[in-house]
């Protein structure tokens, strides 16, 4: 479950960047009344290495990306690749929270923090995304974690076999993220 939600963070940012450059950590908006602030990697990270397909759904149309992470040390590593094998970005997580960010192709539209958020929040343990969560909810279950507030549900995120699937509910979009056996 959670190899396979590493790559939600490059998913994220076909959706949504900056140019290369530290980012501290920040309040990412998921909707007008619910945000969540980004959190470090948790102690103890139990992934050392992933491949994974990440493909966006948006309005009728799909993106996929190969995403390749690493932990190390403290420090998570991601390389997006197109499914040709084209570099599209390199991003690491540190351990303040903050973020790195290099693009490697002009012109690409990202927004490293929301993928972020979508990542912790597919992957991260609940203790850790309650402390970051603010005007929502997080309710969990072995195969779903729900991201609710008093207008209902905002996110929901599936997991089955090696395969994650988010559902931001507000913003129209969908996450699917398939673990690549090496």
């Amino acid at each position: 479950m959670q190899r396979v939600s590493i790559a939600l963070l490059a998913v994220c940012i076909a959706l949504l960047i900056g140019c290369s450059s530290v980012h501290s950590p920040e309040r990412v908006p998921l909707d007008d009344f619910v945000s969540y602030q980004l959190q470090a990697v948790p102690d103890n990270w139990p992934i050392q290495s992933s491949l994974q397909l990440v493909t966006v759904t948006r309005e009728n149309q799909q993106q996929s990306l190969l995403l390749q992470s690493e932990l190390q040390g403290e420090q998570l590593n991601f390389a997006a690749l197109t499914p040709q094998g084209i570099s599209l970005f390199s991003m690491s997580l540190l351990k303040d929270g903050s973020y790195t960010l290099e693009k490697h192709i002009p012109g690409l539209a990202l927004y490293p923090s929301h993928m972020l958020a979508d990542m912790q929040l597919a992957s991260w343990p609940i203790s850790t995304i309650n402390k970051g969560l603010d005007g929502a909810l997080v309710k969990a279950s072995k195969q779903q974690r729900i991201v609710a507030d008093t207008n209902g549900q905002l996110m929901v995120i599936s997991y089955a076999d090696n395969k994650i699937t988010i559902n931001h509910l507000r913003r129209h979009y969908t996450i699917t993220i398939e673990e690549i056996k090496e």
